[in-house]
């Protein structure tokens, strides 16, 4: 008779993999659907791609930063979810993500208000340019407060994030202006050279989070 042997790696592997996949995927898309929804009633025909797509790249900072703030402000919860050795350390870099948490939110809201924006949308361009430039100048203060914070290794990604980031976008955006110029294709509105900033960033944010073994399954 063969005797059972325990291994730890499985119920670490769904507790901190697999689970908050598929809870994420579940909020992801039922808070894309809201958004879209609202924007549809709001905006009707004059909803655009452009405008679509900024949006739910809004919300998804926006869930982002609900799952960091709520796994910061209670460890015990956020150790069974956030890929951190436990809740001491997230304790100890609470500070940091609870400002990263925050700048996130900020950023996400502030794309989303754009989104929704004059001269088709309901929100007037004085009120969305308003709460655009506090909230990305806010949220950029928490994210400079976040780094400080950071130990060495996260400033180094973070710096590494950056470099990937610039990369990124001249190659994305610079490709995009191209094609378009050479009139092979029509060019980016302004909202998706925004967007982009947006979606590049966190990309490569996670490339560089991935190039340390930060992704590992701990």
């Amino acid at each position: 008779m063969m005797a059972e042997t325990n291994n730890p790696a499985e119920p670490t592997f769904l507790r901190k993999l697999v689970i908050p996949l598929i809870a994420g995927s579940l909020t992801g898309v039922l808070s894309s659907v809201a958004v879209l929804t609202y924007m549809d009633g709001a905006l009707g025909d004059a909803l655009t791609p452009s405008r679509m797509i900024a949006a739910v790249v809004g919300a998804l900072y926006l869930m982002i930063a609900i799952g960091v703030g709520v796994g910061a402000a209670s460890p015990a919860l956020g150790e069974k979810y956030l890929n951190m050795e436990d809740a001491e350390e997230i304790r100890e870099q609470r500070f940091s993500l609870i400002n990263s948490g925050a700048s996130m939110a900020l950023w996400g809201a502030a794309l989303i208000a754009l989104a929704i924006a004059a001269p088709v949308g309901p929100l007037a361009t004085e009120i969305a340019l308003g709460f655009a430039l506090v909230a990305v100048g806010i949220g950029t203060w928490c994210g400079w407060r976040s780094y400080k914070a950071s130990d060495e290794l996260l400033v180094a990604v973070n710096l590494e994030a950056s470099a990937l980031s610039l990369f990124a976008v001249f190659v994305a955006l610079g490709g995009w202006a191209t094609a378009a110029h050479l009139e092979l294709t029509t060019g980016p509105k302004p909202l998706d050279v925004l967007t982009a900033f947006y979606v590049l960033s966190l990309l490569m944010a996670f490339v560089a989070v991935g190039r340390r073994g930060m992704l590992k399954i701990k």
